[in-house]
């Protein structure tokens, strides 16, 4: 796997002091993804989780578990033909940015402590500092934390909605917790159907906003 650089001074200087982060006990052992996963700050285009898993980590990068493989098949064939990977196109960071872990090491959904932590110390500085033309969310607290006030995803998921700001937000439901309540939701009936829907949002979006334009393959 291809580790594309960061290339922003300022970014790598918020990982250098994100990295050493220890305010919320509750998840304790702080685990996070090193700065090398991070992707490339160059287009300014960002893609937000909710919070690291356990797979990912092990693997040292975002959405590369099985479900959550979703998102890069999707980007795959958006970009086709060109042979890039998820982080030379996007910036991919976290809402919460340690793992917060069960006892038993299982995944667990963060805290509302958490997030506000995570968003007042050290999300909406990230954002400052990137400068995002478009911000693709994953799950409803992503989207929430992106947008900067509650949304209905059953509504909102795969719509551009934007900020006051200026900052185009896409959110969309994390694949990782699709089910057949979920997916019914948001008018899904498969995780095929996810990706094919995903796929098309990805490549109308970065044939605009890339000096190369996506094909679809």
């Amino acid at each position: 796997m291809r580790r594309a650089r960061l290339a922003s001074p300022a970014l790598a200087k918020f990982w250098r002091e994100a990295t050493g982060c220890r305010i919320c006990a509750s998840i304790a052992p702080w685990r996070k993804f090193g700065v090398e996963s991070r992707g490339t700050a160059r287009h300014r285009l960002m893609i937000l989780g909710e919070a690291p898993g356990r797979v990912s980590l092990d693997h040292g990068r975002a959405f590369s578990n099985p479900r959550n493989l979703t998102v890069r098949r999707a980007f795959a064939r958006a970009i086709a033909p060109n042979r890039w990977e998820l982080e030379d196109i996007f910036y991919i960071t976290d809402v919460v940015k340690c793992w917060p872990a069960k006892a038993d090491r299982a995944n667990r959904s963060p805290r509302p402590a958490e997030v506000r932590t995570c968003v007042e110390r050290h999300l909406r500085r990230e954002i400052e500092i990137l400068r995002p033309r478009l911000i693709v969310a994953f799950g409803a607290l992503a989207a929430r934390a992106a947008i900067g006030r509650p949304i209905a995803l059953a509504e909102s998921h795969g719509r551009a909605i934007t900020r006051g700001d200026g900052v185009r937000v896409i959110p969309f439901t994390h694949p990782s917790s699709i089910n057949i309540t979920g997916m019914r939701r948001v008018g899904l009936r498969s995780l095929a159907e996810y990706e094919d829907q995903l796929a098309a949002v990805l490549r109308k979006e970065l044939a605009k906003l890339l000096d190369c334009p996506a094909e679809e393959g």
